[in-house]
């Protein structure tokens, strides 16, 4: 037998030892396989409690009026289920009840849940640019290059200023023709530029398909987060609020002084710079609010 420092080793202490931890080994690893069995087993019944809710079958504009066709019934597991306003698929009559006589308050997407705010009774309006334009107004499109105004820094609501540049002949000049003898008068060209508004509100801007970008902004604004996120990062998010016309609110008097320098420039080329953002007669604070939004969007995207 060994002789250690303490003295003689008592026989059968080290395998004893060993035997404890293997002992307590095992009895962890069936503990970790029994809590993952359990676990396991409760996410499979989790996963098959499920409840039928109503959803959107195809894309729906803002302000369609909803029928049956337009929906489905759809099971979610049932933890994933806001009772309180997602619409229970309980029966067809009770799915009917609930549309009858409405209308989608916003664009709804193909295949999302419905929910109940996303139902209205009144048709929104169609055109919510012609909603905002003040009484004794006028809505002119106008082309718009932004790379030669400001790029992507114009938001409906902001104000600019028009200028046109055209050629028109100078004052006739005298001169003398030596080979024949005589006096003759010559007329030579030169650019005009005259502003023709000093300052102007944008009321809109307008995509390559001739859609409102005030719109797409507000209808993006209405999606939860990931919904937001998906279209985003879509390729043709940028191409949809790029604009290439803006709409202006003009008086009477203003459309003809503007249709006046059309006719008169011919060829001629507007100018469009922008302005400070200030004061006009137009509220655009709630679009301010939006486009600032949607840009953190695009910034984190």
């Amino acid at each position: 037998m060994k002789r250690t420092k303490a003295g003689f080793k008592r026989p059968g202490t080290s395998n004893g030892k060993r035997i404890a931890v293997k002992i307590l080994t095992v009895s962890l690893s069936l503990g970790v396989l029994f809590f993952t069995f359990v676990y396991m087993r409760n996410t499979n019944s989790a996963a098959l409690d499920t409840v039928d809710i109503v959803r959107v079958k195809k894309e729906l504009p803002a302000g369609t009026a909803i029928s049956m066709g337009d929906l489905e019934k759809y099971a979610i597991i049932k933890k994933e289920y806001d009772k309180d306003n997602m619409i229970l698929f309980e029966d067809s009559d009770f799915v009917e009840d609930v549309i009858r006589d409405k209308f989608t308050s916003y664009y709804l997407r193909q295949e999302t849940p419905l929910y109940y705010d996303q139902l209205t009774e009144k048709r929104p309006p169609r055109d919510l640019t012609l909603e905002r334009l003040p009484e004794g107004y006028e809505l002119t499109t106008v082309p718009y290059n932004y790379m030669e105004a400001g790029g992507n820094r114009l938001l409906p609501g902001d104000l600019i200023r028009m200028r046109v540049s055209f050629e028109v002949d100078a004052v006739p000049q005298d001169d003398y023709d030596y080979d024949s003898g005589s006096y003759y008068q010559w007329t030579r060209k030169v650019i005009r530029t005259d502003t023709v508004f000093d300052s102007i509100a944008v009321v809109d801007m307008l995509n390559k398909n001739g859609d409102s970008i005030y719109n797409i902004y507000l209808e993006i604004m209405r999606l939860n987060e990931r919904e937001r996120q998906e279209i985003l990062r879509s390729k043709d998010f940028l191409t949809s609020v790029k604009p290439v016309a803006l709409e202006l609110a003009l008086t009477p008097d203003d459309v003809e002084r503007y249709n006046s320098y059309k006719v008169s420039a011919g060829n001629g080329s507007f100018l469009i710079t922008l302005l400070g953002r200030g004061g006009n007669d137009i509220d655009f604070n709630a679009f301010s609010t939006i486009a600032s939004e949607v840009r953190s969007w695009l910034d984190g995207a």
